[in-house]
């Protein structure tokens, strides 16, 4: 592939990065309101978070060896259409159990899509630069914070959260044909001579036999509870701390979700400097400190700002270097491995948002939360340094 054709790929899948990531977030700043509109406790408004994630958690390790056996455009472009009927009809109703049904639906099709963006990354892009393009994919993704989110909080107050999923709705379906006309044509990049179900068990069991695959999955399933356990219910937070509307939480969010795409950017391209493992450790640390420190600004709104920005910006500097450390760790299977990696993402989000709806639930303050996420976020120190053996780029050149 030449060089204008893999950036216009990487430009594409970062659109669909995009559009998957706004999906997955825009419903924390809407959570009081839906709760409202379907008589729902707020307190259980984190299921929302959770049927999406426990869907996409549970299929993603299906859809990783059908990828590698069908090829990655296929399995993009019928998740994507998928991910756009089902964010459509998210807004159709107001009743809280059809509500998570297409949530759930919408899950199921962002594990179609994003194992095999990761995926088609690792199998195009050289390996000098394929931390920059993981920090671009993960940079679109938490890019729709800073435009999707708000602007989905500015038309609730408008009109209503419905809105916001129609609107994603009708222009995921527009990426979806823009999707099919731009990807170039993937072939299958695990032929074995066996029927799919088999197919699909030998490759995850080989995935799992792989130490390094197991401890990478581990960092991202404890990554992703440092980061939603507290993000599941921000929106609660700056209700009840400092009484924000859905506007206002929309605009903190976009602070927030800039410092994000900064970190993620330059976290991809550090990472190809200074080693993938450096880059996840550094921002661990910075992770843990800074959501405890968030955790206790109950007071002031302008420090608790400025600390979720930073710890946004901490977040993003260690995701796209994890993404791509991960990527490179079995070429031959990379579609269920990164299928396995969005599976312990989303697994992740689950337990975090399901963790944080209990412990408010159970009156306990934010700063239990924040203490459980930054306990999370720390680990990934340890685990990715001793436990995860990366692989050389002499190793990985032209892989």
């Amino acid at each position: 592939m030449n060089d204008r054709g893999m950036k216009t790929m990487i430009f594409t899948l970062a659109i669909v990065a995009f559009f998957i990531g706004m999906d997955s977030l825009v419903v924390s700043p809407l959570i009081p309101d839906i709760a409202k509109a379907t008589a729902t406790p707020i307190e259980k408004g984190g299921w929302l978070i959770t049927s999406y994630a426990l869907f996409y958690g549970l299929t993603a390790p299906l859809f990783g060896p059908i990828s590698d056996k069908i090829g990655r455009k296929q399995m993009i472009v019928t998740g994507m259409f998928i991910f756009s009927v089902g964010t459509f009809c998210t807004g159709l109703t107001q009743d809280f159990t059809t509500v998570l049904i297409f949530r759930a639906l919408t899950g199921l099709s962002g594990a179609m899509v994003m194992p095999s963006v990761f995926a088609l990354i690792g199998d195009n892009v050289p390996y000098k630069m394929r931390g920059m393009a993981m920090g671009m994919i993960m940079g679109a993704m938490v890019g729709s914070t800073v435009l999707g989110v708000p602007i989905g909080a500015f038309l609730t107050s408008i009109g209503s959260w419905q809105w916001t999923f129609y609107g994603i709705g009708i222009l995921s379906l527009l990426v979806t044909l823009i999707t099919l006309g731009s990807l170039p044509k993937t072939p299958a990049t695990n032929q074995i001579p066996v029927s799919a179900p088999v197919a699909m068990a030998s490759a995850i069991k080989t995935a799992f036999t792989n130490q390094s695959i197991f401890f990478a999955l581990l960092s991202t399933f404890l990554w992703t509870i440092g980061l939603q356990g507290m993000f599941s219910y921000i929106g609660v937070y700056y209700k009840e701390n400092f009484d924000y509307s859905v506007e206002k939480v929309g605009i903190v969010i976009f602070l927030a979700g800039v410092g994000s795409i900064i970190g993620n950017v330059i976290g991809g391209k550090l990472s190809d400097k200074i080693g993938k493992k450096a880059v996840v450790s550094i921002a661990a640390v910075i992770a843990a400190i800074g959501v405890i420190s968030f955790s206790l600004l109950t007071e002031n709104v302008a420090p608790a700002i400025i600390v979720h920005v930073l710890w946004s910006a901490s977040i993003g500097l260690g995701q796209s270097s994890l993404t791509a450390l991960i990527s490179e760790l079995s070429p031959k299977i990379r579609g269920t491995v990164m299928a396995l990696n969005s599976s312990a993402m989303y697994i992740g989000m689950m337990f975090a948002s399901a963790g944080a709806s209990w412990l408010l639930v159970g009156e306990k303050t934010f700063l239990a939360i924040g203490i459980l996420c930054a306990i999370a976020s720390f680990l990934v120190l340890p685990i990715v340094h001793y436990c995860i053996k990366e692989e050389t780029a002499t190793t990985l050149n032209g892989k």
